[in-house]
This record gives C-alpha cells, structure tokens and sequence, in this order.
C-alpha cells in the first residue's frame, strides 16, 4: 500500500509538471494522461498481474511435491490383537493356545513425502486453459483502454463545443451591448422609444443567462474530464480550440468493419476456453500416472519418559519406499457427463452471440458511415447558414445604426444569428461523434494519439 502511494504522488507530480510544461491540453495529452491514471485501467493491470500469477501456479502443478510431516499418538487404551497360533502349533508340532497381543500406548511418526505427476492429460488442459485466461485479461485490458479513449474523446469534443458556444455568446453579447449603447443614444436623442431600451435590455439578460449556464455546463464537463483523467483540483485545464475542419476527404473511415475488435476477439477467446474446459472434462477419463515415494521413521514406547532416557524400546524404526501411482477412473456419478453437457450448452449460448455480435457490429458500422455522411452534410449546411445569419445580422445592425432598420428586424436577425450558431455547434459535435464511432470499428483509434 505505501509503494502505490508513492507511485501515486510520484505520477501525480509528473502530470502537475507536464501540465505546467504547456497551458494547452491536447486530446493526444488527454488520452496519454487518462491511460496512466485511470483507476479501472489499474485494477484491469490487476487482473493481468492476477492471471499471470494463475499462470504460474498451474505450471508449478508440474513440479515435485516434497513434504514433511510429524505426528504423535497417545493410546489411551491401546488396541489388542489375537492370534490362534496356528503358526507356533506348525513350528512346535503342539497344539498352541491363543496368543492376545496388547499395542504400546504412545507412537511418533515422521518423515517425509514424494509426488510427481508423470502423466495426466487434464493437468496439461488447464495450463492452456490457464495461458488463454491470461490473454483474455490482456484483451480485456486493451478493451477498457479504447473504451476509455472514446470517453475521454467524447467529454473532449463536448467540453470543445461548449468553449466555441460560450465564444459566439460572449462575442453576441458584446455587439447586443454596443447596439444598446446606439440605442440609449436614439431614445435621448429623441430618435427611439423606451420600449426599444427594454427590449435590449431583455436580449442582454437572456444573453447572460445563456452565457451562465453554458460556463456552469463547461465546467461540469471540465470537472468529469479531470475525474476521468484522475487529476487533482488544482490542476487547470486548458483545451485546445475547436478547428471545425471535416475529414470528409479521407477514405480511412470507409476500409469496412475491423475483424480484430476487441468484443469480437474476447467472444472468441472465451469460446476457446470453453472448447478446452470441455476437453479437459473428457479427459477426466483418461488414468494418470505418477512417481511416488517416502522415507519415514516410527518409534513405540508404553512410557512417556522413555523419550528422554535411554531404553530398550527407545528405538526408531525407517520404512523407505518408491513408486508409481496409476489412477483409473471407473465411475463418478456422471458427475464429468453432466459437466460435459453443462460446458456444451454454454459453447452453443455464446456461439449465437458471437454471431448476434457480428450482425450488431455491422449494423453499428453502416449506421455510423450514414450518419457521418450526414453530419459532413449538415455541418457544411449550418456553416453556411451561421455565416449567412450572421451577415444578414451585420448588414441589419449597420442599418440600425444608420436609422434605416427598424428594431423588430434587428431582433428578429439577433435570433436566426443564435439559433443558426446553436444548430451549427450542435452539428460539429454530432459530426465528430460519428468520426470517432467509425474510428472505433474500424479499428484505428490510435489515429487520435498520433
């Protein structure tokens, strides 16, 4: 625990320098940032370390045992056995009476312990088993790091969008002030009504208000990208500006569904191990085979003070011995069948998701390149229009200022300028959204790091 304190402060530190380095923080930055810091990609490094360490333990199955072991035994009444004699009848040539034995009451044992498997087909399964868990955890480890890339690129846009949003309200803020300027200007000059005033004073609070919400909503988008990074409070965020450049002209969106998703790969790695945990069943019916051996030393005594004084009985007696152990299964209840059929069902289950899988990829494919092609469209569209508007607003407000325009079609230009700025902000983020889902399934999110 103090090691990943220490390893915490030190990346901690890292990342207050690299932010201090540069008071721009890229989504390349973003990414590589989010990747070093995240908690669930941590715990997913974890898994890895956990299922390299399962590696390990089931080749060491291949290992010789070696133990040693000690017991001590007090017969409180020590057990008896009888003979008939016949033996001393056939040595003596008499007939002999019975001959009752009585056990020593206390007994120590020790000694020590060898196995080793020679042959045994399921503890061979269960390595691969155990090797193909390892890559799934690596898998799954890649897989958070894309997820995790898609998030932090997707709260990068939003929090992108909405800088360019509270941009175009200030800046309407600042020219609906100045036309108010013009407008007290009118209305003491005789030239305007103390209604126009007010109507400028509306459009400035509403104008203000936007501009508040929007800087409250840009900062709670701020505050999830620093969570999401696991940066500290104190560290400013910075983002880059938006560009609003498309990508329309290039032709690695359009390469088709990548048959290396990760979804894909894991479905795959998990039916394998399926197939091997079924063999491994079947193989429960194969004998094994294995080296065996002991070496131990067994001393008897009626008194427990014997122990510690030389006696007659005071001896210890070794039995050493080698060989090989054959099991067979014969019958377990139909304990491994079930298993078997049990496995076989859940390979056929994960078979038709697998293919379930394929057709929704596919589906998400086709649906994302339609939806790119119509946000390029729509993009190009509202960029058009925000400029047009925002024309028509300029040429209107000059003719205001002249006394040519009258302030119902000031306003009226005031809000097909907002509402063209609002469809066009909302457009770019639909358009890179849909970029950044075809980035994912065809397989080339590392275009975002490059």
């Amino acid at each position: 625990m103090k090691g990943n304190r220490i390893l915490t402060m030190l990346l901690l530190s890292a990342t207050v320098e690299c932010m201090a380095q540069s008071d721009t923080l890229t989504l390349k930055r973003c990414i590589k940032i989010g990747i070093e810091n995240n908690l669930t990609l941590r715990q997913k490094q974890e898994d890895i370390h956990i299922a390299r360490i399962v590696q390990s333990e089931n080749r060491h199955k291949l290992i010789p045992v070696i133990q040693g072991y000690a017991n001590f035994v007090n017969n409180v009444e020590p057990a008896t056995s009888i003979t008939d004699g016949s033996n001393l009848s056939k040595l003596l040539g008499v007939d002999a009476p019975y001959m009752i034995g009585r056990g020593l009451e206390y007994q120590t044992t020790g000694g020590i312990q060898f196995s080793m498997p020679l042959y045994n087909q399921t503890l061979y399964t269960g390595i691969q088993i155990a090797d193909k868990m390892a890559e799934i955890s690596k898998a799954s480890y890649e897989k958070a790091k894309e997820d995790l890339t898609v998030e932090i690129s997707k709260l990068y846009y939003l929090a992108q969008t909405t800088a360019k949003q509270i941009e175009l309200i200030r800046s309407n803020i600042g020219r609906m002030d100045e036309l108010k300027n013009i407008t007290t200007v009118f209305y003491e000059n005789d030239m305007a009504l103390y209604v126009d005033v007010q109507r400028m004073d509306i459009n400035l609070k509403n104008l203000r208000t936007q501009l508040t919400n929007a800087e409250a909503m840009y900062e709670q988008q701020l505050n999830l990208l620093r969570y999401t990074l696991d940066l500290a409070p104190e560290i400013p965020i910075v983002l880059s500006s938006l560009s609003g450049e498309l990508n329309h002209k290039d032709n690695y969106l359009r390469r088709g569904l990548s048959p290396d998703l990760y979804e894909l790969r894991l479905l795959d790695m998990q039916s394998d191990v399926l197939l091997r945990q079924r063999k491994m069943i079947n193989q429960g019916y194969i004998p094994t085979l294995s080296l065996v051996g002991a070496t131990s030393w067994t001393a008897f005594t009626d008194e427990f003070k014997n122990y510690f004084h030389t006696h007659l009985t005071n001896k210890w007696y070794n039995h050493t011995y080698w060989g090989l152990q054959l099991n067979i299964p014969i019958f377990d209840g139909l304990a491994k069948r079930n298993k078997a059929r049990k496995v076989s069902a859940q390979y056929t289950q994960l078979q038709t998701t697998i293919a379930d899988t394929e057709k929704k990829l596919k589906t998400q494919y086709e649906n994302s390149l339609n939806d790119w092609y119509n946000n390029v469209r729509n993009v190009e569209c509202q960029q058009e229009n925000y400029c047009l508007a925002e024309n028509i607003y300029s040429v209107t407000s000059d003719q205001y200022k002249e006394g040519v325009a009258s302030m119902s079609d000031l306003l009226q230009d005031e809000m097909r300028m907002t509402e063209a700025q609002n469809g066009y902000i909302s457009a770019l983020y639909k358009y890179m959204a849909s970029e950044l889902s075809l980035l994912k399934l065809t397989g080339q999110l590392d275009k975002l790091t490059e």
